[in-house]
């Protein structure tokens, strides 16, 4: 949970937005408290992808699957605007934490007891999905919140109706690799047992903390390729629930154990167990203190001038484009979405050339307001563009050419090679070496981790040049993307590009127009940042 920063709305509809809860693929999620008191989570879409037809019926169709589910096991739909300029949707908050976060930072795997109350959770929450004739297609465990009462599932974003078509452009493929169906990969029919097979990998993950076919880190191919063709790996299940979770996690959808029959077997596991204490002591503490925390909100920080506000239907935080008070038509398919500048200071006058050793001070940037990470199942990919990081880039590079020692640009030949460009350089102003050309040059591979935990693929050439030119190429295999690295900066001991799509099978995969950053981190490896978002990466050399 975060402060709100500049530029985020003080109010969506009739909720007063009080804190930062995170990103996904379609938005931005405040904390809000509606005007009775209550508490909701406010999810507020990006301003670029109100322009996207087809995200628009995306959108709709979430807001109508939760709204059909309802809220015993899910967080229920309170209200929603999905016509607004900036379409929105507020539903109850759920005050505790994601299965992730439990085990990965709170208190480690649960123990068998717990696992079998989340079983039975989940089943239940599942049937009462599929009873709305839908199919969730992304159970995984930052999906899943942790509650005193039991379970809850979130974020129907790829949820969509077993009757309809898929709302995914064709080839697209929805879901998370690591908690995918064989079905799901092989593009295969997807019904609720899709789900079940899921909820299986789920419970292995609560049971262990890992994943059932490897690790984030083997690659989204190689994790696909186990699901469809190897065994799960169960090491450490006890032996009853091993045995319930091989049924969960069959190959074939028929299989699967069905849902009635888990929360069967799931309820009778758990019959001489207190449910009032179903989670351990560690993640129940965490709640209290969640909980009081909660009250600490209660009166929500003053409105601040910076903070616009949202409204029903036009009133909205990023209106499209007026002239002269009336409303412009939408732009035509392919047109680079506009983002609001904020305002840039009077210009900081550049110091004269100063002599070798001597210490400079680079002037304070101004704030820029935060992006966001992840889309269509790459959060990141769908962040926003923010038109600022060109203002950023330039008045860096003015310094450089007017700074000598600054950042390793200081270039009395006048040939303007950067020092990841491929041409030789000394020690930078402040003493400690230049990144050598061979840092940066070569084919490199990763799986870059989004802040939820989600991978996808990446592989890059880079051959270097000047600031201004191509220096690389870059492919998202996982995403179906590729595009083009221009160098916008060089500091000495890293480097920033602005990444250009060039090619994409669907154009949620990928956003034209982010910055990278670059840093060489020793032993062959380059450390891989998007600043705005929070998507890293280690590259290793090599394809």
């Amino acid at each position: 949970m975060e402060n709100l920063r500049p530029g985020d709305p003080a109010q969506v509809g009739d909720y007063r937005l009080l804190r930062r809860l995170g990103a996904g693929g379609m938005g931005q999620v405040y904390l809000g408290r509606s005007q009775r008191g209550r508490t909701v989570a406010v999810k507020l879409v990006h301003a670029q992808l109100a322009y996207d037809a087809e995200f628009r019926r995306r959108f709709r169709a979430e807001v109508a699957a939760a709204r059909r589910v309802g809220g015993e096991w899910t967080a229920p739909v309170l209200d929603a605007d999905t016509e607004a300029d900036t379409p929105w949707v507020a539903t109850g908050y759920v005050a505790g934490p994601t299965l992730h976060q439990a085990v990965a930072e709170i208190c480690g795997p649960l123990p068998e007891q717990s696992v079998w109350h989340l079983a039975s959770g989940l089943a239940r929450a599942l049937q009462s999905i599929h009873a709305c004739g839908l199919v969730h297609r992304d159970l995984k465990p930052s999906n899943v919140m942790l509650t005193v009462n039991g379970p809850r599932v979130i974020d129907f974003g790829v949820a969509r109706a077993a009757d309809a078509s898929v709302l995914t452009r064709t080839g697209a493929m929805v879901g998370s690799p690591g908690f995918m169906s064989p079905e799901q990969i092989l593009g295969g029919e997807i019904t609720g047992l899709s789900d079940v097979f899921s909820l299986g990998l789920v419970l292995v993950f609560a049971a262990t903390g890992r994943q059932a076919f490897g690790s984030p880190d083997s690659g989204a191919h190689a994790i696909m390729l186990r699901v469809t063709e190897d065994e799960p790996d169960l090491t450490g299940l006890p032996e009853a629930l091993a045995a319930f979770v091989t049924r969960c996690l069959a190959k074939r959808p028929e299989d699967r154990i069905p849902l009635s029959e888990i929360v069967t077997t799931a309820e009778a596991a758990t019959a001489q167990a207190d449910p009032a204490a179903w989670l351990p002591g560690a993640l129940m503490v965490e709640l209290g203190r969640h909980a009081s925390g909660l009250l600490d909100l209660e009166e929500p920080p003053p409105t601040r001038v910076d903070q616009p506000s949202a409204g029903r239907g036009g009133d909205a935080v990023h209106a499209l484009p007026t002239e002269h008070g009336v409303r412009l038509p939408p732009p035509p398919p392919g047109t680079p979405t506009p983002v609001p500048m904020p305002p840039v200071p009077a210009p900081t006058p550049v110091p004269p050339a100063r002599a070798p050793g001597t210490t400079v001070t680079t002037p304070p940037m101004p704030p820029v307001p935060g992006g966001f990470r992840p889309g269509g199942r790459s959060p990141r990919r769908v962040g926003p563009v923010l038109a600022v990081s060109a203002v950023v880039a330039v008045l860096a590079i003015v310094l450089a050419v007017n700074r000598p020692g600054l950042g390793g640009n200081d270039d009395r030949n006048g040939s303007g090679a950067s020092g990841a460009s491929g041409a030789s350089g000394g020690p930078s102003s402040g003493g400690s070496p230049k990144a050598s050309p061979g840092d940066y040059q070569g084919q490199w591979t990763g799986n870059v981790r989004e802040p939820d935990d989600d991978l996808y693929s990446i592989k890059l050439d880079y051959k270097g040049g000047k600031i201004g030119d191509q220096v690389a190429t870059v492919e998202y295999p996982s995403l179906a993307c590729s595009g083009r690295w221009i160098l916008t900066m060089d500091t000495g001991h890293s480097v920033q590009v602005r990444e250009e799509i060039t090619e994409e099978s669907s154009p949620l995969n990928c956003a034209d127009e982010v910055d990278i950053v670059l840093t060489p981190a020793g032993e062959g490896s380059l450390r891989y940042e998007v600043k705005s978002v929070g998507d890293s990466a280690t590259l290793r050399r090599g394809r």
